[in-house]
């Protein structure tokens, strides 16, 4: 049963959320209809400024004090790689250059520009020249004194209309930035299928782009469907090295910088949160070299007060089998580690559904345990859950396409799951509802 089922219940719900400081008022365009790519340019203008034919924004360094700009050029369009920006409401620009990498399989050309030494926090204008179209973006703040907001999933487009429907939902609630654990276009590294990444740069640009003309960051993973053959050990003759990486999975590796190789990192923001991305049998092992990282990157992260593992295959299933080996080695070798540095939250995917489960530890029910969200249905089809009263870590799951919006507050945190259609279908912890007092209503 979906927690909210009609018009009047999400509106209501919206206004809730807006009155506790979940959804943003910057969702009032959107909510009134308007197109989230909507940049300030007049109409006769813009038709004559340049606008690239894709926009991907994300980190690789502190997202305080920096962001990375990746955009993308046709052929037949020569373009220097250079980026102009500004504060919002100031009138100088400052000019950044980059370089340019191939995108496998086609045409295009990639140009990437870092900008550094940006002030936390702060709403700034790029452009890429003068005669472009202006866009914004918006640094994170040095510290979790506001609200952030996080839209988290995964398994992101089987077609770009069921991507799009959810990048709308979670624009309502205007994240700071998006983190999708992998299988994000479904190309499987395939040269035949370089198409379907031309279809999610267009999911971005059309819907992930606020009627203003802030750009969202978009932070990614490695899954099954970025790597030939799914798993590095079905190549027979797979070596631990940066070129064999990038053979078998040549769009992961060739078009984002971030995590880059091997294939999973951290990024820390200020001191306050810490993104995991994690690789779980693609183009790296889940056990070895990864495992000895990860108990690393843990142990120094201990006093970060948000620290959260983003992941494509789960540990814990709500589709697939539990004995899987890939599931099994997550178990062994990355739910320890997480039990043992206080983790709280991890993000998985792959299963195509919803799902939560309980606080686990130890392999048993605890509340002092890791809760275990996702399960990659941001775009794509949805499968059949197990049953949650039959299976003992489950405590919500569900056949569904959604997005989950983690919001972080100091050292509290909330989650709230919605779907592509905007009902609220779980929140975690749960919002304690006021009783009800029929004297105070007027009642005998």
């Amino acid at each position: 049963m979906k927690a909210v089922t009609s018009m009047f219940a999400q509106t209501a719900a919206r206004a809730d959320f807006l009155r506790r400081g979940v959804l943003s008022a910057a969702a009032a365009a959107l909510l009134a209809g308007a197109a989230p790519h909507a940049t300030a340019q007049p109409e006769a203008e813009a038709e004559e400024l340049y606008d690239p034919v894709a926009i991907h924004l994300y980190w690789r360094q502190d997202p305080t004090t920096t962001m990375l700009i990746d955009w993308q050029t046709l052929e037949d369009q020569e373009r220097d790689t250079v980026v102009q920006y500004r504060p919002t409401g100031t009138e100088e620009w400052s000019t950044q250059t980059g370089d340019t990498h191939p995108f496998p399989y086609s045409e295009r050309t990639i140009h990437r520009v870092e900008l550094t030494g940006l002030e936390p926090g702060t709403k700034y204008d790029f452009r890429f020249g003068e005669d472009s179209m202006d866009y914004k973006f918006r640094t994170m703040p040095e510290d979790a004194t506001r609200p952030i907001r996080i839209a988290f999933g995964g398994d992101t487009r089987h077609s770009q209309e069921m991507m799009e429907r959810t990048n709308y939902q979670a624009m309502l609630y205007d994240p700071d930035f998006v983190a999708w654990g992998g299988d994000l276009a479904y190309a499987d590294g395939r040269e035949d299928r370089v198409d379907r990444w031309y279809e999610w740069y267009d999911a971005i640009k059309n819907t992930l782009i606020t009627p203003e003309g802030r750009v969202i960051p978009a932070l990614v993973g490695i899954g099954n469907h970025e790597v030939r053959q799914f798993f590095y050990f079905n190549h027979a003759d797979y070596e631990e090295t940066d070129e064999f990486r990038a053979q078998i999975a040549p769009y992961f590796f060739g078009l984002f910088d971030w995590p880059g190789q091997p294939g999973y990192d951290v990024l820390d923001f200020g001191d306050y949160m810490s993104i995991i991305m994690l690789d779980t049998d693609h183009a790296n092992a889940v056990g070895g070299t990864q495992t000895e990282w990860l108990e690393e990157v843990l142990a120094e992260r201990q006093d970060v007060p948000h620290v959260f593992p983003v992941y494509h295959v789960t540990a814990y299933p709500s589709h697939r089998a539990y004995d899987h080996q890939v599931n099994v080695r997550i178990r062994e070798h990355w739910v320890p580690l997480f039990e043992q540095y206080g983790i709280e939250v991890a993000f998985e995917n792959h299963d195509h559904t919803y799902k939560r489960t309980h606080p686990i530890r130890g392999g048993e029910v605890d509340p002092s345990g890791v809760v275990y969200i996702g399960d990659g249905a941001w775009g794509v089809g949805t499968r059949q859950v197990h049953d949650p009263e039959e299976t003992w870590y489950l405590k919500r799951a569900e056949s569904v396409r959604h997005f989950i919006l983690g919001t972080i507050h100091d050292t509290h945190r909330h989650f709230l799951m919605v779907d592509e259609e905007g009902n609220v279908i779980d929140e975690y912890p749960e919002t304690p509802q006021p009783r009800w007092n029929g004297a105070e209503a007027g009642e005998d």
